[in-house]
């Protein structure tokens, strides 16, 4: 899935009347007139991502107004960015002191604890955030990656879905909600939210990779093809891209096709078991039985406990007439959860226990 959409809303400072006073330096301001003009200072240094000025200069308005919660919360926001948590922490527990009830407060403290990985906690605060208002989609959105990635694929869906309701345009909502149907089984809804996404946002690349993949398993492996093909043309550096594009080959019985895409897995990454091993399962399919045999024994290397590598070098040992390897691989891959191993191993007579 892409990274969370960092969203984060730096408040406007409140208008201060100002006093009527002759010649007034710069160093004698009122309190609260020095606090705005060190706070929005802040915000301009912060816009421009000049990070330590901004804290400085976020320092200089609580100094001079130390009940000053906006400052507090733009304080806590750039300590986030310079990823000192403990501190920007606190700001956010003060913010809320001095403002209880505030989303912005509650959604920047909960990206916080996300960063620091005390979930269940950020889970609270963006609860919180679209408790004090309902309409914020940052907030929805946030905390439907943190459910998505924790596998509770029903209340991600619902908190994209609020999502999309607070802001129609937001394109990851649809794709992310699109992968919570498809981990529910509920192709065509994910078919139709991640064309939405990329008709939102035709760059997102990762909704066209992640619709060849729910095309694929409803069964629609041309429009699938077409997705793969579209999202290579535009990203070929891609080695699980070529490795599913093969294996959508492969279910439509183009094995020569398969092997090309496999072989292109791998040489983007070497180390891509699964590409290995449904290579072997390609050339097995066209009685390349050497070719197979190696792939598969390539796969075992670099995952020892790939059953159906173990599986697919059976076949190819037995169809290279050795009998004894063969048996071998079929009751490993049953010990490691393929059953029909030990069928198989049977069926040609070998001897030995079956897998418990």
């Amino acid at each position: 899935m892409p990274n969370t959409l960092l969203f984060f809303l730096l408040l406007a400072a409140p208008a201060v009347a100002h006093a009527q006073v002759d010649s007034v330096r710069a160093s004698t301001l009122p309190g609260p007139q020095l606090a705005e003009k060190a706070y929005n200072s802040g915000l301009a240094s912060f816009n421009a991502q000049s990070y330590p000025a901004a804290l400085r200069s976020f320092d200089q308005a609580i100094a001079a107004k130390e009940d000053f919660a906006a400052a507090y919360t733009n304080r806590a926001a750039t300590r986030y960015e310079l990823k000192e948590y403990l501190q920007a922490l606190a700001d956010y527990d003060q913010a809320l002191k001095l403002e209880p009830g505030s989303y912005t407060g509650y959604f920047g403290r909960a990206r916080v604890r996300e960063a620091q990985n005390q979930l269940a906690e950020a889970d609270q605060d963006y609860s919180e955030a679209v408790k004090a208002k309902p309409d914020y989609a940052p907030a929805w959105y946030n905390r439907g990656v943190l459910r998505f990635e924790k596998g509770d694929y029903q209340a991600a869906r619902d908190d994209f879905a609020a999502a999309i309701k607070a802001d129609p345009k937001l394109a990851y909502a649809y794709h992310d909600r699109g992968s919570a149907n498809q981990k529910l089984s509920n192709y065509t809804a994910a078919n139709q939210d991640y064309t939405q996404a990329l008709a939102l946002q035709p760059d997102l690349l990762p909704a066209l990779l992640n619709r060849a993949t729910t095309e694929r398993r409803s069964g629609q492996l041309p429009q699938a093809l077409r997705d793969y093909d579209a999202y290579l043309v535009k990203k070929a550096d891609n080695a699980l891209a070529f490795s599913n594009r093969g294996s959508a080959r492969f279910e439509n019985k183009d094995y020569v096709g398969a092997i090309a895409d496999f072989s292109q897995a791998i040489k983007l990454d070497a180390k891509y078991a699964y590409a290995w091993n449904n290579r072997a399962a390609a050339q097995l399919k066209l009685e390349k039985y050497a070719e197979a045999a190696a792939d598969a024994s390539e796969a075992i290397k670099l995952k020892p406990d790939y059953a159906e590598a173990y599986f697919n070098r059976g076949h190819a040992r037995e169809m290279l007439r050795q009998a004894d390897e063969a048996c071998q691989d079929w009751r490993k891959a049953a010990s490691l959860g393929i059953a029909v191993g030990d069928r198989y191993a049977a069926a040609a007579g070998c001897a030995g226990e079956a897998a418990d």
